[in-house]
């Protein structure tokens, strides 16, 4: 015949309950360092953006766009500047397509003007948009060819390139074409 003890009941409930406060406690410490490295994957690990060679703003512009992380994706992030580096001196050395394509990885948009105009968003026949949404090409920087890069799905880096070397590149930003 089975017996209630209190005592057995007690200590029960306060193994239990121990085990609730432990897991909510590690729950709590797993989230908050999550959170943590979440902000730190937006960190450059470079000394100095500014003196660092393409190379290096290159290899970790590619490491910090691999983590896809929206912390990236605000005004003045290690992200947004080494972008800026990067695109500067690439067109400081009149880099190559591939050279661009190299550097910061495939383009939202890459090709001619007349095939830019093509690529822009429309409304089918079913009234659904089809295409890109890309800046009006009225407001590009001159060129023959161009690559677009799509940053915080609003703003925008434009590459020109002329004889196949970049010659002019423009940032448009949200409401400013």
């Amino acid at each position: 015949m089975w017996v209630y003890n209190s005592n057995i009941a007690v200590r029960f409930k306060s193994i239990t309950m121990k085990l609730y406060i432990s897991t909510l406690i590690i729950a709590f410490i797993l989230a908050f360092t999550q959170n943590i490295s979440a902000q730190g994957a937006c960190s450059t690990l470079l000394e100095s953006i500014e003196n660092a060679s393409l190379d290096e703003a290159s290899a970790e512009f590619n490491r910090l766009l691999s983590y896809k992380n929206p912390y990236c994706d605000t005004t003045g992030s290690d992200f947004e500047k080494l972008m800026k580096k990067v695109s500067h001196d690439l067109l400081g050395i009149k880099a190559s397509t591939d050279q661009v394509l190299g550097s910061l990885g495939a383009p939202y948009y890459k090709g001619s003007l007349a095939d830019y105009e093509n690529q822009k968003v429309t409304i089918g026949r079913n009234g659904k948009p089809s295409g890109k949404s890309l800046p009006p090409s009225y407001k590009l920087p001159a060129g023959e060819y161009f690559a677009v890069y799509l940053w915080r799905k609003r703003d925008y880096l434009i590459f020109a390139f002329k004889d196949g070397n970049a010659t002019a590149t423009k940032w448009w930003k949200k409401g400013d074409y």
